[in-house]
């Protein structure tokens, strides 16, 4: 442009301005710099998705309200004993994992049955992993479980069970979830891509919108049956496939043919998979036998099995052992969060580790088997609010003096429990009694 044309046109800007009433230009003045938020506003009203119905003939299960962890940090907690709230032992707060690795549900109550509690660990992600091939030339696949140890992320996938109630909108022997016990509601995490285009602003739109309901990034979900039924396993084809637990492999039910192949991918890139993923639920005609450190089937009338469980079926954790393991971390570190170390049952009162040579505990009207000490990896090290790993934190500090186990090397925190009832009820505020001690062994799988 020369300068010429420039300078005109810089005339007629302003001798254009010039020419507004006073009153309107003082309006514009003040509405212009509100044109973007107004604007953004608008854009995230648009994005504003409205909840999923909830399935038809269910509740949700779950506490409502302030988790009873919400002061787990109060210093009370830390020496148990006469310091001990209401000087007494007692259940502190209750967490189902229904899905494997995956944030918890809280509850107030929970049965128990002989996998532990009901619907605690009954799924789990499996990737599919190819070895190198043999000097035969064979190549090995298999699916094998993920959890936070490799994949943090799985921290920030959100559970919900949804249980039939005669009670709830909708409700039918016949409905779809009702026919299947339920059902289990997967949220996770997933940003999409954002820039200039028409797409990428609604996007952006969709991570305001996130943002203003408290989430960190919008969420997208799927649901699955619980139990499904023969008919249903049928109908949608379930493959029952060998997927690898550590050094077990059962056979499990492959329901990938009930998610989206868009939302499978999505979460594959939340997590960071880059290998097949899909999701598998136990078999309950096939669940997965107990045999070392549990109760005699003589004594119980029945077999300890687990679903898709690391060991045993029950998880016990002392919150003041928390406490004395987070006041030995290095200096300025965050207070460990409870929820690092994924127990079902967590108790206040006793003194830091007493837990250790519990052999057997009363926990409300019900005794159960305290069959060994939780060995620890580095899944703890996973913030469970960010799902970010530290390197090194609490693993470093608890090896330091919680390798308290003779013949292994792993430091250990909690119990593992197993259920001397096929039918019974933990509430939270339960009083916990010690009924048996012992010393407890490591046996080398």
């Amino acid at each position: 442009m020369s300068s010429n044309a420039l300078d005109a046109l810089v005339n007629f800007v302003q001798q254009t301005w010039a020419d507004i009433p006073t009153p309107l230009l003082l309006a514009i003045t003040i509405i212009l710099p509100f044109i973007p938020v107004v604007f953004l506003y608008v854009l995230t009203r648009v994005q504003w998705e409205d909840p999923v119905p909830p399935p038809l003939g269910c509740r949700k299960l779950g506490r409502n309200g302030r988790s009873n962890l919400s002061d787990q940090y109060a210093k009370s907690y830390a020496k148990g004993g006469e310091s001990a709230p209401h000087n007494r032992w007692r259940v502190k707060a209750l967490f189902t994992y229904p899905l494997k690795s995956c944030a918890p549900i809280e509850l107030d109550s929970t049965e128990i049955v002989r996998t532990g509690l009901r619907y605690d660990r009954q799924f789990t992600f499996g990737q599919q992993v190819t070895g190198l091939p043999s000097l035969e030339g064979k190549v090995k696949s298999e699916w094998t479980f993920i959890t936070q140890r490799t994949f943090p992320r799985l921290a920030k996938v959100e559970t919900e069970i949804w249980v039939p109630d005669p009670a709830a909108p909708g409700y039918s022997p016949d409905a779809e979830y009702v026919k299947s016990e339920g059902c289990l509601v997967v949220c996770f995490p997933f940003s999409p891509d954002t820039d200039f285009s028409i797409a990428g602003l609604k996007n952006y739109g969709k991570i305001l919108a996130a943002k203003l309901s408290g989430k960190t990034e919008p969420m997208v979900e799927f649901r699955v049956p619980f139990n499904p039924p023969k008919e249903r396993i049928q109908k949608m084809k379930y493959r029952s496939e060998k997927m690898k637990i550590w050094n077990d492999t059962p056979e499990a039910l492959n329901i990938e043919s009930e998610i989206p192949e868009e939302m499978m991918a999505k979460l594959k890139y939340t997590l960071g998979v880059a290998n097949p993923l899909t999701l598998f639920r136990i078999d309950t005609a096939k669940y997965r036998r107990v045999l070392e450190h549990v109760p005699k089937e003589t004594d119980t009338g029945f077999p300890t099995i687990i679903g898709m469980h690391d060991a045993y079926p029950m998880h016990i954790m002392n919150l003041a052992s928390v406490h004395d393991v987070s006041s030995k971390l290095p200096k300025r570190s965050k207070p460990l969060n409870a929820l690092r170390y994924r127990a079902n049952v967590y108790i206040t009162g006793p003194p830091a580790f007493n837990e250790d040579d519990w052999a057997k505990a009363r926990i409300g009207n019900n005794a159960y088997h305290i069959s060994c000490r939780t060995t620890r990896c580095k899944l703890p090290n996973v913030d469970p609010e960010t799902g970010v790993a530290d390197r090194n934190e609490p693993g470093t500090t608890m090896r330091k003096y919680r390798i308290i186990t003779k013949g292994s090397q792993s430091a250990c925190l909690g119990m593992q429990v197993s259920p001397l009832i096929d039918n019974g009820v933990i509430t939270v505020n339960d009083e916990v009694e010690v009924l048996e001690t012992g010393e407890h062994f490591f046996v080398k799988k």
